[in-house]
């Protein structure tokens, strides 16, 4: 009997890329303490008044930008002490500083009942209705959207007594963003057995060795690739993946630039490693052993032979902070390397 293929790992992977960039989503909030929410009274068991301004749900990712539902009590009705009504909205977490980007998003909001089997009622707004969202306003409210009386009211069903809960839901329908910086990864690819979003357009435009993984003659559907010689490799594929990206200056550090940069090299992704080698020559504190072993390691002769003739004899001082760390880097060098260190260590010596 012929055997077919599993198609779990395709559905895995459509899965979630369509959960990165789908169209639609939903938030539910589940706000506690909803009785001294709206009555500014104190937390049972807490002793400290709930905070008085606008109360945020989770965030959801939807269509390549978070959101969140934002609860306020209205103070247009009643008092600024005891509120009246209830403001619900939709908040968008996109950077404030790019005045680049814009996005459509309409949502409809419900209340949840706790009674009938999670009926959504009280909807308000429709999903036809879209509202602009950019850096400089990134929110919509529906003012006056529910009333005090009828969540609270036992006979409606919204309000646990119990649990002194309301449960707020949002459907909500994101058309794609316009001006995001970067490219969207609407494709996967299995590093380890671990599904990463990637833009294969974009690793191809910049890497032979990814041309010809998704795009020549023997290319896979979903290509895996395992890495076993760089410590932590799917978070550290992620981070490449965001290097690539001229905008994420603050993607690199100490901690992550030594895998990003081996695997880059690896990768053949050259942009990434130029970004590594700007990183360890201007920023970074790591050792001058430590940058040449990296240099030797991946192939960059111009990044060591530079480090090579700006070391001083105190790079090579045997002190209690630098012993462990630099007796760490030699270990891992060939012959080669540590000869050419040696040859450095005695011209400055015989300069005394």
């Amino acid at each position: 009997m012929k055997q077919t293929r599993t198609q779990s790992p395709s559905t895995d992977a459509d899965r979630a890329r369509d959960k990165m960039y789908s169209r639609s989503g939903q938030i539910l909030f589940q706000m506690s303490y909803f009785k001294t929410f709206v009555k500014r009274s104190e937390r049972p068991g807490i002793g400290r008044s709930i905070r008085s301004g606008a109360q945020p749900s989770c965030t959801v990712n939807i269509n390549g930008l978070s959101w969140q539902i934002m609860i306020k009590a209205c103070e247009c009705a009643g008092t600024a002490a005891i509120p009246t009504c209830i403001d619900i909205g939709l908040h968008c977490l996109g950077d404030k500083t790019d005045m680049a980007w814009s996005c459509r998003a309409a949502a409809q909001f419900s209340v949840v009942s706790f009674k009938k089997s999670g009926e959504c009622l009280l909807k308000r707004r429709g999903l036809d209705s879209f509202d602009v969202y950019t850096a400089n306003c990134v929110g919509s409210v529906h003012d006056c959207a529910y009333t005090v009386e009828e969540l609270m009211d036992p006979e409606n069903g919204f309000y646990d007594e119990k649990a002194d809960t309301v449960t707020f839901k949002a459907e909500i329908v994101v058309e794609e963003p316009i001006g995001m910086p970067g490219a969207r990864l609407e494709d996967t690819l299995l590093i380890n057995g671990e599904f990463v979003n990637v833009n294969k357009h974009l690793l191809a435009g910049y890497s032979k060795f990814f041309r010809i993984l998704f795009f020549g003659e023997n290319a896979e559907e979903k290509p895996n690739i395992q890495i076993d010689d760089v410590p932590n490799a799917v978070a550290n594929f992620e981070r490449l993946i965001a290097t690539m990206c001229p905008q994420n200056e603050e993607e690199l550090d100490d901690f992550c630039v030594e895998g990003v940069l081996l695997l880059a090299n690896r990768f053949l992704l050259d942009s990434v490693v130029n970004r590594c080698v700007e990183f360890l020559l201007t920023k970074s504190k790591k050792s001058a052993i430590c940058k040449f072993r990296l240099a030797h390691q991946c192939g960059i002769i111009g990044m060591k032979e530079k480090i090579l003739k700006e070391m001083t004899k105190e790079d090579f001082a045997v002190s209690w902070e630098n012993y462990m760390d630099n007796c760490s880097e030699v270990t891992k060098m060939g012959a080669e390397a540590m000869n050419e260190l040696s040859e450095r260590h005695t011209e400055l010596l015989e300069t005394e």
